[in-house]
């Protein structure tokens, strides 16, 4: 197995356990995935806990990825609003293999339109705002 790029998405109000619960997981095969963490500027990123994580670099310095991983948290709530951001994720997740969300993570790739055509769920006690996103989302409320 080639080593693979693995892009998360940091921002401003993230949830801990969604970004280090994978990073945890794939940092098991090291010669495997190689993690960077993306942040809005090179300037650290606080969590919905206050816990500040250092980006390896700016999204908009980001390198290919070949998996993006944008997990939940209250942060979501403002992001699937802003146009910038949306247009950033839509053409940033363009090449990669795959793109993948941790809870309500997924209101923001739908927001994007990058679940247009698949089918995804979301935190169950948010599933009613997260699913109100996307324009073709066959949103599933029994899964994981």
């Amino acid at each position: 197995m080639e080593n693979r790029t693995v892009a998360v998405v940091l921002f401003e109000g993230f949830e801990l356990l969604d970004v280090f619960g994978p990073v945890e997981l794939l940092s098991v095969l090291p010669d495997h995935f190689t993690i960077v963490m993306l942040g809005p500027t090179g300037e650290p990123v606080a969590s919905h806990q206050g816990t500040r994580i250092v980006p390896d670099t700016a999204c908009t310095a980001a390198p290919a990825a070949d998996i993006v991983l944008v997990p939940g948290g209250f942060g979501t709530r403002r992001l699937v609003t802003e146009e910038g951001f949306l247009t950033w994720l839509r053409e940033y997740c363009a090449d990669a293999e795959v793109v993948a969300s941790v809870c309500t993570g997924s209101a923001l790739l739908a927001a994007a339109g990058l679940l247009d055509g698949h089918r995804a769920t979301t935190n169950k006690r948010a599933y009613r705002w997260a699913t109100g996103f996307g324009s073709d989302v066959d949103w599933q409320p029994v899964a994981r």
